[in-house]
């Protein structure tokens, strides 16, 4: 007891005497076990690897490695002592050799018999008084050879098949790998690709929309008639002013279409950046017949209808008619909108060029003059950039009329 009245705790020894009072009741029902599961082991053991000479034996008797003998014990073949007596044929086990006679150490059973020799039988010197059994026909040693063949042609034809069938299996994980991955990187490759495609008809749509532009008043038509004046004087170039006209064909939209239309052409030909740099002015005319050209806007089926040289994918010129494809002004082409060319810079490219034949100049003359250098006005920039970056104005040597 504690001073404080409470009893004390069990110590260490009583805790250490019940756990090892377990652990023996514990080691009482598993050791029987363990012996028992040791014991078949032993036996399971002892089993296969007798059961594995037998095979072994009884392959090597029928190749012809080993003679056919009775086994005994532990598959040995018995062997008497030369101090134990000997059954002989007509008498008791307890007859003894006779003094001077040598008892030879032959295995017993049929083959120990055939092979005793005739002094061990005391009856074989007169063969009249004994029944002699036939010895066992020896077995040729082709038939051996013909066996041991054999059966190494079947270990070899398990063996290739087992080679075979683990290459197949390996070739087969391989190409399902292969699949697998292949597949992967088809899906990948395609989503990749859907990606790009997205975003080139992002880009497509945002290159296909056109900047809305204000409608031009008469004052601002001055002002921009001014400055294109301006710019034909300082060029250096004999002044020529020109009046044009404007007028659509077929179905291409109402009157604000053709409103837009006009406005986009005055603003494109009176910049300075455009053929007044070459000494000519551009004013809108409404009355057809004070007009040096008109400027259609045409629908394609009927673009033939001017000329059987125009076609209905591209834009033309017949005399004194510019002809503008609707086609290509709502939508350009799918090559200067891959370079990056917009609606809106397409647009300015096209009326000038076809204007500039109206001028006297024709397609392709001059055409890329280096690579990445900005294409001539009049090359044929819609069907090929010939290396050259997209131009909608007209270069220094385009800067001539006729």
């Amino acid at each position: 007891m504690k001073r404080n009245g409470r009893p004390n705790r069990h110590s260490r020894g009583v805790y250490r005497s019940q756990s090892r009072a377990v652990l023996r009741s514990v080691a009482q029902y598993v050791r029987p076990f363990l012996r028992a599961l040791g014991r078949g082991c032993l036996a399971a053991i002892r089993a296969f690897n007798h059961g594995v000479r037998c095979v072994f034996m009884a392959v090597a008797v029928f190749l012809g490695f080993r003679d056919a003998e009775k086994p005994g014990r532990n598959g040995k073949s018995p062997v008497r002592r030369p101090h134990e007596s000997q059954p002989s044929r007509h008498g008791s086990a307890d007859t003894k050799p006779a003094k001077g006679t040598a008892v030879s150490d032959i295995p017993g059973g049929f083959i120990g018999s055939v092979l005793a020799s005739d002094a061990d039988d005391p009856q074989a010197a007169n063969p009249s008084r004994r029944h002699r059994k036939s010895a066992a026909p020896k077995i040729p040693q082709t038939v051996y050879w013909v066996r041991r063949i054999v059966v190494l042609v079947v270990a070899l034809a398990v063996i290739a098949a087992v080679a075979f069938g683990v290459k197949t299996a390996i070739s087969h994980t391989v190409a399902s790998h292969q699949a697998s991955s292949s597949q992967s990187v088809k899906k990948s490759k395609a989503k990749r690709h859907t990606k790009k495609s997205d975003k080139r008809k992002a880009l497509t749509a945002d290159l296909t929309k056109p900047t809305p532009q204000p409608v031009l008043t008469d004052q601002s038509r001055a002002a921009l008639l001014a400055q294109a004046q301006a710019t034909a004087s300082a060029s250096g170039k004999l002044a020529r002013h020109y009046s044009y006209c404007v007028s659509t064909k077929g179905n291409v939209g109402g009157s604000d279409v053709q409103q837009e239309f006009e406005n986009i052409i005055f603003r494109t030909l009176n910049d300075p950046r455009g053929w007044p740099r070459a000494g000519a002015t551009f004013a809108y005319s409404a009355d057809s017949s004070h007009c040096d050209f008109v400027i259609y806007l045409s629908q394609p089926s009927l673009m033939t209808t001017f000329s059987g040289n125009c076609s209905d994918e591209y834009s033309c010129r017949v005399g004194n008619n510019v002809i503008i494809n609707e086609d290509r002004w709502n939508g350009a082409t799918p090559q200067m909108l891959g370079v990056g060319m917009s609606i809106d810079r397409y647009r300015i490219m096209v009326i000038n060029h076809e204007v500039g034949h109206r001028l006297g100049h024709i397609d392709n003359d001059p055409s890329c003059p280096a690579p990445n250098a900005p294409a001539p006005l009049m090359q044929e920039q819609s069907m090929s950039l010939r290396g050259c970056k997209p131009n909608e104005w007209p270069t220094d040597p385009e800067l001539w009329i006729k």
